[in-house]
């Protein structure tokens, strides 16, 4: 086959591999030219053609020629435009040919803004068997001037054929591409993952809820080889798989999220996501990766800590100063072995922490290794310094002062620290070295990129990170340490309570060696013990907190989540816990801070202090039934001390459930955000509009009014759907740990089939497939299935969302009658109203939430700081 391809602007014509953009000159998203245009208006770039995406922001369109999917790109990282310098009438489904419109771009705002002009035009080879770009017209063209021909052949029928399974267990076990090649086709025939809103499955059927139909190649999808057949339901696409179609949607899922994953680097994905949720996503993003590790880790040192206090392995130490230690050097090679794959990872948690940034930010190579194993280095260790954590280095004094807070006396040295438990420093470093390192590579020509592009990122960012963000964050970790010193000397136990109740926030953030500081300095003080050392009742707070939502949660995916985490806690390791449920509920964040609070303050009445160090978690326990350990004369006997630090532990747990119990909510009710909106929107209206009392008044009247509309009928009928949503998702949860354990199981048996097939162990390997062939939950499935069928058609989103817009309809006309500020911010107040009334859907993803582009406190606040100056003035 062959088509021609023309110039659809006048410009000049580069190679593809002369793109400023890695994305395209590396031929990512697939192979053409470059276009530098110098007019504005784009018309067609070939024969016939039909549009097939419009994005968002209008600066890329895609477009099927006779099968080949094209995609035209103008400029590069225009997406940040947000559609300001382009024009266009094209909808999905037009065709249009050389001499039609496309769209318009304003160059001069280009030029302005310093922006590149590069527009790419390239189409997807993946599915082509062979291809050939002739002719190739380089240097200036004019509109509708032959840039190239392009000859190409799909992959044949039998070439795409994918094996069935075979009784041959060589054959068997060597099938694992089996569902890509398949999700690769039916993407390909369904129109491509742009063209459905969503994907998913029932026991047989692969469901697309798909967009434009007329984009769904139906004869194809039915040559596909795993597809038995295809229904239309209303516009969605059920592809009848069999008992196949959990794996070739997980592949489908898979191949998606890897377009997406290029995509969003060229700003080809259109959703808006707001700075803060971007944040929070990273952070989760990166935090969550390295939880295994942490578990993992910390289950060995309960390991450790066992063997220590029953007196059968030493106390492994770096330096001489404790009267029951041993040092490293000076220890048995075998328990020194245990030692360092227990403590390790904690020491150097900072190294995963880099890997983790690296992959998140996907810096290349192994870069995001090298830097974290200098920032954490174990040169930089040496005897662990004054916490253990690793030495310190001054490298200015600027002099002595005496606060009588130890702590804030040592803001005055300015030093230079491995980065260990540093995590925003890391997590900084590797976000600059990313920046740096895409810069770099658009500068640096080929032939020296493989030399210098990683030196250059090096010898930047480490100094950056230990003279720049390394210092700047211990200044920071500084003065909170000094705050929480003076907090924590308020009497009567509440400043001990204060310090207890915030340790779990810091180690959020990292900043819990600071406290551990304040611990140590205590603990010197009094001759081996300190009653700031009580602050592992914390641990027992926020276990509690996630138990309360274990028990009122009727989210069935959640506590399951919740419940997996409860090991990890009890072993004293929080961060699984506050990453995964706890701070982005936050309710339950705050329960464990209060609950750690009164027992903290409590223990501290009873003078309870930490003695001996014997791990964490429960075994931590056993340290507070020791004496002091340097000496030290104590308040109360070893045996009162750990019985009450046992209750303070138990009033801890107990408090956090019951507050966590009586807090947590699923989410806010639509009522409570729609009431506190109105509300925020009044006070704006009444700064910017300078209103009066009575004008305030007034619209406060109309507008409480209005909201009678979100009745006791609706709110009763959002609550009944929302149970009847719930009721669906645990029935759901269940059919996924039916699935997750089966394909746990035939995952095991293909692995295993696999290595005997390595060893022509045949006969084994046949015993194995047959294994693997019993395996059949069908009926169970089939259940569940039918039971899941039925729980959705209980929920009536069709007579909830008809009552909702009437009520979103109503609400959003009185407001624009009655509040006069500027359209743009009411429109974005639209959206959030739009949010606040359908949170049920939200919440439960049944519905996608609309981008909120304001912060109306944010606003108020900012008119009311510029009304404090003119004051003044």
């Amino acid at each position: 086959m062959e088509i021609r391809l023309y110039s659809p602007v006048n410009g000049e014509i580069k190679e593809l591999e002369k793109c400023s953009d890695q994305m395209f000159a590396e031929k990512m998203l697939g192979d053409g030219f470059i276009l530098i245009p110098s007019s504005n208006n784009f018309r067609g770039f070939t024969d016939i053609a039909t549009v097939t995406m419009v994005f968002e922001t209008f600066h890329a369109y895609s477009f099927d020629v006779d099968g080949l999917q094209f995609l035209v790109h103008v400029g590069m990282n225009t997406k940040p435009l947000k559609g300001v310098g382009f024009t266009t009438e094209l909808e999905i489904g037009n065709i249009v040919n050389k001499d039609d419109d496309l769209f318009t771009v304003d160059l001069d705002y280009f030029k302005k803004n310093d922006l590149s002009k590069e527009t790419a035009i390239v189409f997807d080879i993946n599915d082509l068997n062979s291809y050939k770009i002739n002719n190739l017209k380089i240097g200036r063209v004019k509109q509708g001037d032959l840039v190239c021909t392009i000859t190409y052949e799909f992959i044949s029928k039998n070439e795409k054929k994918i094996l069935e399974p075979s009784t041959d267990s060589k054959e068997f076990f060597n099938i694992s591409n089996k569902y890509e090649n398949s999700a690769k086709l039916i993407n390909k025939f369904v129109g491509g993952s742009s063209n459905y809103e969503e994907v998913y499955n029932c026991m047989t059927r692969l469901r697309f809820k798909i967009k434009n139909k007329s984009l769904v190649n139906i004869d194809e999808l039915k040559k596909t080889n795993l597809v038995k057949g295809t229904v239309w339901n209303g516009a969605e696409l059920q592809v009848i798989i069999g008992q196949d179609v959990y794996k070739l949607k997980d592949e489908v899922l898979k191949l998606n999220n890897q377009t997406i994953g290029v995509k969003n680097e060229l700003g080809l994905v259109s959703e808006k996501i707001s700075i803060t949720r971007k944040m929070l996503a990273m952070f989760s993003g990166i935090m969550a990766k390295i939880i295994p590790v942490m578990v993992g880790a910390g289950l060995i040192q309960a390991i450790i800590a066992i063997l220590v206090q029953t007196n059968i392995m030493p106390n492994i130490i770096f330096k001489t100063g404790s009267k029951d230690g041993v040092l490293i050097a000076e220890a048995n090679v075998g328990w020194v072995i245990l030692f360092i794959i227990g403590i390790s990872t904690s020491y150097f948690m900072g190294i995963v922490l880099a890997v983790s940034a690296a992959n998140y930010f996907k810096l290349e190579g192994l870069m995001g290794v090298a830097l974290g194993v200098i920032l954490c280095s174990p040169l930089l260790f040496g005897d662990g310094g004054r916490l253990g954590m690793g030495n310190d280095f001054l490298i200015l004094d600027l002099g002595t002062i005496n606060t009588g807070n130890p702590v804030l006396d040592d803001i005055t040295k300015i030093r230079i620290n491995t980065m260990n438990t540093k995590i925003f420093v890391i997590i900084g470093a590797i976000y600059t070295a990313k920046k740096l390192d895409t810069w770099l590579k658009r500068v640096i020509p080929v032939a020296l990129e493989l030399m210098f592009r990683p030196f250059i990122v090096i010898a930047l960012v480490c100094p950056l990170a230990f003279f720049g963000y390394g210092i700047a964050w211990n200044f920071f970790e500084t003065l909170f340490g000094s705050l929480i010193f003076y907090i924590g000397k308020i009497p009567i136990g509440i400043g001990v309570g204060i310090f207890v109740g915030l340790w779990q926030v810091a180690v959020i953030f990292g900043l819990h060696m600071m406290l551990g500081i304040i611990v140590m300095i205590d603990n010197l003080a009094n001759g081996g013990h300190s009653v700031y050392g009580i602050s592992s009742i914390s641990v027992w707070a926020q276990v509690g907190a996630l138990i309360g939502v274990i028990l009122v949660t009727q989210n069935a995916k959640l506590k399951k989540e919740a419940i997996g985490m409860l090991p990890a806690g009890f072993l004293g390791i929080t961060e699984p816990i506050l990453y995964g449920i706890n701070l982005p509920k936050k309710r339950p964040l705050v329960s464990g801070v209060a609950a750690a609070f009164l027992a903290g303050a409590i223990a501290s009445l009873l003078n309870v202090t930490k003695r001996a160090n014997t791990g964490i978690g429960v075994f931590q326990l056993i340290g507070f039934f020791a004496e002091p350990q340097l000496g030290g004369t104590a308040a109360i006997s070893p045996i009162e001390n750990g019985l009450f630090y046992l209750l303070a532990c138990i009033i801890s747990i107990s408090l956090a459930v019951l507050f966590s119990m009586m807090s947590y909510k699923e989410r806010a009710s639509e009522k409570t955000l729609l009431t506190k909106t109105i509300k925020s929107l009044i006070t704006f209206a009444q700064l910017e509009l300078n209103l009066n009392k009575d004008e305030v008044t007034k619209i406060k009247e109309e507008l409480n009014q209005t909201m009678l509309n979100l009745d006791k009928t609706t709110l009763k009928l959002i609550k009944a759907t929302e149970k009847n949503i719930q009721n669906w998702l645990k029935v759901k949860e269940k059919l996924n740990s039916v699935i997750e354990k089966e394909d746990s199981i035939k995952t095991k048996i293909i692995e295993k089939g696999k290595i005997l097939i390595a060893k022509s162990k045949f006969e084994l390997a046949d015993i194995y497939k047959i294994r693997y062939q019993s395996i059949d939950n069908s009926k169970v499935i089939a259940v569940l299935e039918e039971q899941i069928d039925q729980l959705f058609k209980q929920i009536d989103l069709d007579k909830l969302n008809e009552s909702i817009i009437n009520i979103e309809r109503t609400i959003i006309k009185k407001i624009y009658d009655l509040i006069h500020i500027k359209k743009s911010i009411l429109k974005d107040v639209e959206n959030i109203i739009f949010n606040n009334l359908n949170s049920v859907q939200i919440y439960y993803n049944l519905l996608k939430s609309k981008e909120e582009n304001i912060n109306l406190n944010l606003l108020i606040a900012n008119l009311k700081q510029e009304n404090l100056k003119q004051i003044k003035r």
